[in-house]
């Protein structure tokens, strides 16, 4: 079983710019020529397949994109990520640590 802390890069592992790279055209994945659903909406270019996509009502299809408009998901993608696990790590307040309370409700004196 692989763990998600074993396949999830962390903030060091971006800092460090140790993460995948976006897939390029002749990488030896399976391009093939489409519309990209993405940003630039061209069609006719190299594409590749990223997944299924299902909108509302249950209507799926498949999802490709162009190079360029994958690459500039993966870098949103990993600024997310950046953000997310930053803002998990600040401490945003200091810790607070509980008094004993009598059982109605006022602090015992120690």
């Amino acid at each position: 079983m692989t763990l998600a802390a074993e396949v999830s890069p962390t903030l060091a592992e971006i800092g460090a710019g140790r993460l995948p790279e976006p897939p390029e055209e002749n990488d030896g994945n399976p391009w093939t020529v489409g519309d990209c659903w993405l940003y630039c909406g061209r069609t006719s270019v190299r594409v590749l397949w990223l997944g299924p996509v299902t909108a509302a009502g249950g209507v799926t299809a498949e999802l490709l994109a162009c190079a360029d408009c994958i690459s500039t998901l993966h870098g949103r993608a990993v600024a997310a990520m950046a953000k997310r696990d930053k803002s998990a790590t600040e401490r945003t307040h200091r810790a607070r640590h509980a008094r004993p309370r009598s059982r109605w409700g006022t602090r015992v004196r120690q």
